[in-house]
């Protein structure tokens, strides 16, 4: 018996650190790339382990000048902070409100759930003829609020439906308690379920943000401008030449990278957390 624990603990930590080693093993040559000299990176057998730390490819990038390499980066990187701010925080006020009322009065509502899933198990590619002949009356092309605003048909549907699930589990006579003590509508949402949503708000701030953050195709279709495009299609468009500088790109996507990898770490609790409420049941 006891042997037998022996050879399960060995297996079960062998497959821990296979999948450690799976997730963690391409964004570590990532960053080894960006911080590899062009020369090792052509080199046939390639080169692991870079002859010298070359950070020339991060200075290109960031450092600002006129029409340069690194404003058109630096420009991006805030359109796309923006831009997903943005979005999350448009998505976030309107899901509990909707959440809520799914939630509490469900009847013939919950066709409306199902119509918002159905439209997010959708690829964008259906939505973008209508939105982009939408956009261009308004005069809404290279902005970064009209594109916050199309994140919106993406990650709206996912949290009104995680979020509906956490408002489930609320027992409802914590409301009535409240409306006992004369509490409306808006007043029994800010008091009663809002502070018991904090952990899943924060989980579903953080999936809806890395979503926007993401995403190529609206932003690639709708900007073009330095005012407006995002990171993604920059970091694309650094690989469409007749050579591609292999160094640029790994470094590109290291900066891209970070705000959600740091966002993730700093609130991986919360994210625990409104996971775990989000599948348990009272």
């Amino acid at each position: 018996m006891i042997r037998r624990k022996s050879i399960y603990s060995v297996l079960l930590y062998a497959a821990v650190i296979c999948l450690v080693i799976y997730l963690i093993a391409p964004f570590l040559w990532l960053i080894i790339m960006s911080f590899s000299a062009a020369n090792d990176l052509t080199q046939k057998p390639l080169r692991w382990i870079p002859s010298s730390i070359d950070i020339s490819s991060y200075k290109d990038l960031l450092t600002m000048g006129i029409n340069s390499r690194g404003e058109l980066f630096v420009n991006a990187l805030r359109n796309s902070l923006t831009t997903a701010f943005t979005a999350v925080l448009i998505s976030l006020f309107a899901t509990v409100p909707a959440a809520w009322v799914l939630s509490r009065y469900p009847g013939k509502k919950s066709w409306v759930l199902t119509v918002a899933i159905f439209t997010f198990m959708l690829p964008p590619v259906a939505y973008a003829l209508p939105l982009y002949r939408m956009l261009t009356r308004l005069g809404w092309l290279n902005n970064s609020l009209s594109l916050a605003l199309v994140y919106c048909t993406i990650v709206l549907p996912f949290c009104v439906w995680l979020i509906k699930e956490n408002i489930d589990s609320i027992p409802y006579e914590l409301e009535e308690s409240a409306i006992l003590d004369g509490a409306g509508v808006a007043r029994r949402i800010l008091l009663v379920v809002m502070p018991l949503l904090l952990p899943a708000l924060g989980t579903v701030a953080l999936l809806a943000m890395i979503m926007a953050w993401d995403e190529y195709f609206y932003a690639l279709l709708f900007t073009s401008s330095k005012e407006a495009i995002t990171l993604p299609v920059v970091i694309a468009n650094l690989a469409s030449g007749r050579q591609s500088n292999y160094n640029l790109i790994a470094a590109g996507g290291v900066i891209a990278s970070t705000p959600p990898v740091l966002i993730g770490i700093l609130f991986q609790r919360a994210l625990i957390r409104g996971l775990v409420q989000g599948g348990v049941k009272e």
